[in-house]
């Protein structure tokens, strides 16, 4: 949902509206420099070591993390650090 927590390279940004399909649109207000090809981090750690805890992006969505994770599709990138 609105408002959701995420991570545009090191800077903690939001989501804004709601999950279309497996698309999502990111407040890019507080990362000017964000742009094509920039790492969005929807939980976990950053490439560069900023941390989002899945426990309150879950809650912000209304959910637990155990649904999160379920509910990641394969076409999804992942990067683990």
């Amino acid at each position: 949902p609105n408002g959701t927590p995420v991570l545009v390279g090191e800077q903690r940004s939001r989501l804004i509206g709601r999950v279309s399909m497996d698309m999502i649109t990111v407040d890019l207000g507080d990362a000017p420099e964000a742009g094509v090809g920039s790492v969005v981090t929807l939980w976990g750690q950053s490439p560069g070591g900023a941390l989002l805890p899945i426990d309150e992006v879950a809650r912000a969505a209304g959910t637990i993390g155990y649904e999160l994770m379920c509910a990641l599709a394969p076409r999804v990138p992942t990067h683990a650090v």
